[in-house]
């Protein structure tokens, strides 16, 4: 280790001799020979420390000794940042990887505990297009530049393009997605930040009454109202009816079969069940059955009513045809829920006709119960706790009796 100073510079220099290296000369950045005493002291220490890494960037001219002193000597953690942004890899390539892991039918969802969803990765996609649109090195973002504040500026910019909270909140869940499979499958130091959610709505409320979906059907194509009106009738998921194939309906028992088969996945095991096929829908399904294939291994909805995002956007644009407040086609089965609870549903038979794994999933639905069916349940009980005479069927007609003149 030495320290000189050049005719040409008013800097001085220091120079170190490491096995494996030729004569390595840094400028110190001062002009001061005490204050460059101080940086060759660091210099030191570090070569003591055994932190050839850092040595490579100021030999590589990457890094400056004096930036490297200064924060030896106040923020020593500082000094690894230069590290995790070279040692980063660019974020474009390794979404592009996550979402092809994603997209291996032997990834399986650690939430639901099967492959994920087409329109789950689609979803991811999609945010991270938006991501990469408002960082200023796009895809060539490093992944160790990403930062707690960049992610509050990002949703910020979210929000004020008109996102609502639960869109933000998905973009947020791709970011911490994306970072945690790669410090779990790649071994990637990845940053730890923690970015506040938005608020979101406690549920969608949307649903339509017996006018609009009149105004929707005189609308729509009939092979299109053919999707649109199963999943009305029978509350099925949207994936559920565009996976469907005739050998799972049996328009003769007036009965449909919703089960896993070939590289169909189901959300949850729950959701394999069997659904009626109520009298208006048996009509539209024989004519549906005159349109395509019907043999049991076709698609009662085939291409293109079998993509998601054609069905989605069709029922879009019969919305605002139909002039109807906005609404979405996941909303048809809202739909479907809210007319079972309000037609006196039981609770346990509801769940099992949307395919819920928890009764509380469907309890957001009991609120459209007619009130009439709480005033008789309230008698019942308080019959119950007066002893359960004789007097209990007088006293209970008696609340349908006033409810009925309410």
């Amino acid at each position: 280790m030495g320290l000189y100073r050049r005719p040409e510079s008013p800097h001085y220099i220091v120079e170190l001799r490491w096995r494996g290296y030729p004569r390595i000369r840094l400028s110190t950045g001062v002009t001061s020979r005490a204050r460059a005493q101080l940086v060759e002291s660091t210099l030191s220490r570090l070569r003591e420390t055994g932190r050839r890494d850092l040595i490579e960037l100021l030999v590589a001219g990457k890094l400056k000794l004096s930036e490297v002193h200064a924060k030896y000597l106040y923020d020593p953690k500082a000094l690894e940042q230069p590290l995790t942004r070279r040692e980063s890899p660019e974020l474009g390539p390794l979404t592009d990887a996550w979402l092809d892991w994603l997209r291996d039918p032997g990834t399986i969802s650690p939430r639901t505990r099967r492959p994920y969803a087409p329109q789950s990765i689609r979803r991811y996609a999609d945010s991270w297009k938006l991501l990469f649109a408002l960082l200023p090195a796009g895809r060539d973002t490093r992944l160790g530049d990403l930062t707690r504040g960049g992610m509050i500026v990002y949703r910020k910019a979210r929000r004020q393009a008109g996102a609502d909270g639960a869109t933000v909140n998905r973009d947020l869940t791709a970011v911490q997605s994306l970072l945690r499979w790669a410090e779990e499958e790649r071994g990637l130091a990845i940053p730890h930040f923690r970015v506040p959610k938005e608020r979101e709505p406690e549920g969608k409320e949307r649903w339509l009454d017996a006018t609009e979906i009149g105004k929707v059907e005189r609308v729509s194509s009939p092979e299109w109202w053919a999707l649109f009106a199963i999943l009305l009738y029978t509350g099925m998921r949207i994936g559920e009816a565009q996976g469907l194939r005739w050998g799972d309906v049996r328009l003769g028992e007036r009965r449909i079969r919703i089960h896993e088969h070939g590289g169909r996945r189901l959300k949850t095991a729950s959701s394999q069940r069997d659904l009626p096929i109520p009298s208006p829908l048996v009509q539209l399904l024989s004519q549906q059955a005159t349109r395509v294939p019907n043999g049991p291994a076709d698609l009662v909805f085939p291409p293109p009513y079998a993509v998601y995002w054609n069905a989605r956007n069709n029922f879009a644009r019969c919305v605002r045809r139909a002039a109807i407040a906005p609404c979405t086609i996941h909303d048809l089965r809202h739909t479907f829920a809210v007319h079972c609870a309000q037609s006196g549903v039981p609770l346990p038979r509801l769940q099992k006709l949307l395919g819920h794994s928890s009764p509380i999933m469907t309890m957001r639905y009991m609120k459209h119960a007619p009130e009439a069916y709480f005033a008789e349940d309230a008698a019942r009980v308080a019959a119950s706790m007066q002893g359960g005479t004789g007097e209990d069927a007088a006293r209970v007609e008696a609340v349908r009796a006033s409810m009925r003149l309410a």
